[in-house]
């Protein structure tokens, strides 16, 4: 039977019939990412190279194999085929779910973003390896996929992060989950679409969804007028906001909309990131301290872009701590009651 090790070549992985319906989304691109090198000879191994955890990889990879072998996987489109007809890339726009041995109800679903710099959606890489952490805890966690590629991104992703929250509303009952309490989770990019989501304005109020009960934020993008001032509008703020950024970065600009409102976040970062400096999560951590908002920021001295769940570096742990957080913030809503 096959197993995954280090030595893996991603292609290989991808080509195995257990896989056929979710290989697309495990490397999300609209171009096929998966499918062009460097990434088609790729092994789990050389993939470090980019930073990413290639123990976290595999355990994940091997997690999710075995998920889908015990029936413990399926797939959810969130628009209706009608709701396709203006944008065809609405078809991509999925709910991966991993369900527990023992599922159970009375817990917070957990909704992850996987990054890529809203050119694509590393699943494979940062979602499945924190989601085995939860889904082994006893968590029902959904794997997003989201429209990435097209401009104003943070806009199109809100709305699809939009969509999938209401279609689990409406679909709580046949799922076995209850959303009326679940947190939302991302990395980089769709770290961003999480700190987002928390905002009223753009994110769940805006959309008629409950407020989420916690969101994890991992090495995130929370402040663009930093990033402004630093570098300047660059591709990535045009992608995020469109060619009018000028009007858009203070609507989408989640660190200056940090109030009392905010969800409680666990933030989780490195300080060997050369892509997202840490002052990006110390700014969410300290507006959140500001406003009243529990929140903890957890900031490891040797984990580079990309960690996902923190295999192999000194923030390894960080998904059952952040899980921790999320049972210490229940508890304390039960006894205010």
């Amino acid at each position: 039977m096959f197993s995954v090790t280090a030595d893996t070549r991603l292609s290989d992985y991808l080509a195995l019939p257990e896989i056929a319906p979710y290989r697309r989304y495990m490397l999300y691109s609209p171009l096929g990412i998966h499918e062009n090198e460097p990434f088609a000879s790729a092994t789990f191994l050389s993939l470090s190279q980019i930073g990413w955890s290639t123990e976290g990889m595999v355990a994940g990879a091997d997690f999710f194999l075995r998920a889908v072998r015990e029936g413990r996987a399926d797939i959810h489109a969130v628009y209706a085929p009608e709701a396709c007809a203006d944008d065809p890339m609405k078809r991509d726009v999925n709910l991966i779910r991993l369900s527990p041995a023992r599922p159970d109800a009375d817990r917070p679903v957990v909704v992850l973003c996987a990054g890529g710099g809203y050119q694509s959606v590393c699943t494979l890489v940062e979602a499945i390896p924190t989601a085995r952490h939860m889904v082994e805890a006893g968590y029902t966690v959904f794997l997003m996929t989201y429209r990435v590629g097209i401009e104003p991104a943070a806009a199109v992703a809100l709305d699809d992060l939009g969509q999938a929250v209401r279609w689990l509303g409406a679909h709580a009952a046949a799922l076995g989950v209850d959303m009326r309490r679940y947190a939302v989770g991302g990395y980089s990019a769709g770290g961003n679409l999480v700190c987002n989501w928390g905002c009223a304005h753009i994110g769940w109020k805006k959309y008629g969804a409950p407020k989420p009960v916690c969101l994890f934020p991992i090495y995130t993008v929370a402040d663009m007028k930093s990033e402004l001032a630093e570098k300047g509008p660059g591709d990535f703020l045009i992608t995020m906001l469109g060619k009018n950024w000028r009007e858009m970065i203070d609507v989408y600009n989640a660190a200056d909309h940090i109030d009392a409102d905010y969800p409680p976040c666990y933030i989780v970062c490195g300080r060997d990131d050369a892509v997202v400096p840490c002052a990006q999560s110390e700014l969410i951590k300290a507006r959140l301290d500001r406003s009243g908002v529990p929140a903890v920021l957890e900031e490891g001295d040797h984990a580079q872009h990309g960690f996902g769940d923190g295999t192999g570096t000194d923030v390894a742990g960080w998904p059952a701590r952040a899980l921790a957080f999320m049972g210490r913030l229940a508890e304390e809503a039960h006894d205010a009651c």
